[in-house]
């Protein structure tokens, strides 16, 4: 763990140090969580950013690590209720459309499975994304994630089932597309 005595004291030393760190990790995280490239680089950016000119205010009670995690689901959070009270609203039933993606068939391979595990990821509402991403790509704990959405540990342990919950559910649909049809 990172101490604040560690962290380089003019900001342009900071923003070398915090990018060279954790740039890539933060990257890996924000396209996880929001699986465009643009948007990733643009958190990585806003989260390095606010971090550098937030650096006096990181008391070392946790790790840079999470501190800038948590600053960037912050930014994330933000974002999503900014969309959410500018969202479009549709009177009426949207027509029916045929999906056009293709049948999985019987059986997936190790790589096609990791897709689909990763695409079901993507297809989560964005608090149970969160916790999914933090706890099985970053290795967070329970303890640290919840630290991280602000949100108790029991709230981080039933967002991780639900999760898994969907996630068995899309991939069994995918295996066994006739499961689903009955």
């Amino acid at each position: 763990m990172m101490h604040s005595d560690e962290i380089p004291a003019d900001k342009a030393a900071c923003a070398r140090h915090l990018v060279a760190e954790y740039g890539n990790r933060l990257y890996e995280t924000a396209i996880r969580l929001c699986g465009k490239d643009a948007d990733a680089e643009d958190y990585v950016f806003r989260t390095l950013e606010r971090a550098i000119d937030r650096i006096d205010k990181f008391k070392g009670r946790s790790s840079i690590f999470t501190w800038l995690y948590e600053i960037m689901v912050n930014l994330m959070r933000t974002d999503a209720r900014r969309k959410a009270a500018n969202a479009l609203t549709f009177p009426g039933k949207l027509p029916e459309c045929e999906d056009p993606r293709p049948n999985a068939g019987a059986t997936l391979d190790a790589k096609t499975e990791a897709a689909t595990v990763r695409a079901a990821i993507q297809e989560l509402s964005t608090p149970l994304r969160a916790a999914m991403v933090l706890r099985y790509y970053e290795d967070m704990t329970v303890p640290e994630i919840a630290r991280v959405l602000s949100v108790p540990e029991g709230t981080v342990m039933r967002r991780l089932h639900d999760a898994k919950k969907i996630i068995r559910g899309k991939i069994e649909r995918m295996i066994r597309p006739e499961v689903s049809s009955k």
